[in-house]
């Protein structure tokens, strides 16, 4: 298979002299063996590295001449021929954590050289450009581009769950050494060909490593559909072509475990942190019989570290990187990650490569006159027997100095006085039948901060924001939550 550089890319000269500039490594768009393998399975039908590379070259061929482009598709293959022609186009893929119209709108603001990658219709003013026909119809090269590591590939967004949602520029580079991490970090094998299937959406920083980059770069192929309920991943394992591995979230997780859903020919779990409690993945490893990971990072600097949660508490780093701590706070350094980063959560260091997460500097409070973390407290409260989900919520993070920490608990059917017997006495506790959780299985904080206005005044737990029509509650209940009460 031919593997080229289009004109814009400048080849990595054979031999330099000694005052010769260093021209920037560049790194393939995929890494597998032939044109015909497998570049994504989906239920019908699978699609070819040639197919795909077509599709690229033939899509770059066409996009408008813009700097940004807003990807929004759901389904990932559409999604990674759109974020890969971007790529060979020059242009930088926005990853907005929310499809919702008016998110849309202030990202368009902000980056006003702008239109949007999408394969469903959109209800936006905003220049548009569909991936489908183009995907699906394309006569362009089959040559795997080499793109330079130092290009910026994309801008993805942190969820929001400790404020806005900040922006952070990702080299090509950085996203491939990261690819790389990730597959030494559990050591996959690219023999022979996985498939990675995932119930996150690819525009979130975790969602894009596992489930694209990955695939792009070990020589797996990826599961093309965005399915999240348990009926929906189980049917796509079975009809897939290679052993998988599942990217999940505790949520998803969660509710897999309580439909005791089958998932045939999984090889491994791989989850993010909210956290994941080692009862959850000690479970999971009875019933599937397959290990569960669990991945710590961040959308600055992408994942940092993981852990088999049945195992213990420790973390273990990615053997490119490093820590040092100084000051009471934590950096990391090296791989993909490059200069020195400074971490938001508390962190004690075992040994070089060992560490135990504490939680983010932010969360921390008083209880009953003790200092304790939302993370440790929400923790303790989703352990409990009988609670499905749960958060603890501190108004505007305690910033004012005068916000009173209440808990919101989904559990449906269980005694109030479990759960009160500790808790009533210092927090106000609501019952709701659901929490605002986005498609990843996070609470935005600026969602939950109106969730928590509407259920203290109103009593109804209901919801006006567009972002929540994505998560897997409402996919799963098709109505997210009727009401609440509240008990202190």
């Amino acid at each position: 298979m031919m593997r080229s550089t289009d004109s814009q890319m400048a080849p990595v000269p054979t031999a330099r002299r000694a005052f010769a500039p260093v021209a920037a490594p560049a790194y393939p768009l995929v890494a597998h063996d032939s044109p015909g393998c497998t570049l994504a399975w989906r239920r019908d039908r699978m699609h070819s590295v040639e197919e795909f590379l077509r599709s690229v070259w033939g899509l770059a061929a066409q996009l408008p001449p813009k700097r940004y482009a807003i990807n929004v598709c759901k389904d990932r293959y559409l999604f990674a021929v759109g974020f890969a022609a971007a790529l060979v186009a020059r242009h930088i893929s926005l990853l907005p954590t929310c499809r919702a119209e008016e998110p849309l709108r202030r990202l368009a603001e902000r980056y006003s050289d702008a239109y949007v990658l999408t394969d469903h219709d959109l209800d936006t003013s905003m220049p548009s450009f569909h991936v489908t026909d183009h995907a699906r119809h394309s006569s362009g090269s089959m040559k795997i581009p080499f793109i330079p590591a130092d290009r910026i590939a994309a801008i993805a967004f942190t969820s929001g769950s400790s404020g806005f949602p900040q922006a952070h520029a990702k080299s090509w580079g950085s996203l491939v050494l990261g690819a790389k991490a990730l597959g030494r970090q559990f050591a996959l094998s690219s023999s022979p060909p996985r498939t990675a299937v995932g119930t996150v959406p690819a525009q979130h920083m975790y969602g894009l490593e596992t489930t694209i980059m990955l695939p792009l770069q070990w020589g797996w192929s990826l599961h093309a559909g965005n399915s999240i309920l348990p009926a929906d991943i189980r049917t796509d394992l079975e009809r897939l072509g290679s052993p998988a591995w599942l990217m999940t979230t505790p949520f998803h997780l969660k509710a897999y475990l309580s439909e005791r859903t089958a998932l045939p020919g999984l090889e491994g779990i791989v989850s993010a942190t909210m956290p994941l409690t080692r009862s959850a993945a000690q479970e999971a490893e009875h019933i599937w019989q397959v290990p569960v990971h669990e991945i710590y990072g961040c959308t600055e600097g992408g994942m940092l570290a993981s852990r088999r949660t049945a195992d213990g508490d420790a973390w273990t780093l990615c053997h490119e990187l490093r820590m040092r701590q100084e000051s009471g706070g934590t950096w990391v350094k090296g791989g993909h990650v490059g200069a020195w980063l400074q971490l938001t959560d508390r962190i004690t260091l075992r040994n070089r490569r060992e560490f135990l997460l504490l939680g983010p500097n932010y969360d921390l409070v008083k209880v009953a006159g003790k200092r304790a973390s939302l993370a440790a407290l929400n923790a303790a409260l989703l352990r409990v027997r009988g609670v499905s989900d749960g958060t603890f919520y501190w108004p505007d993070q305690g910033r004012s100095g005068n916000g009173r920490l209440s808990a919101f608990v989904v559990a449906p059917g269980v005694s109030r006085a479990a759960i009160l017997a500790d808790l009533r006495r210092f927090i106000p506790v609501y019952f709701v039948t659901a929490l605002p959780r986005n498609a990843t299985g996070k609470l935005p904080h600026e969602q939950l901060e109106t969730f928590a206005e509407q259920v203290r005044h109103s009593g109804q737990a209901r919801t006006i924001h567009e972002c929540r029509r994505e998560s897997f509650e409402t996919e799963a209940r098709r109505g997210f939550s009727q009401g609440a009460r509240r008990d202190e």
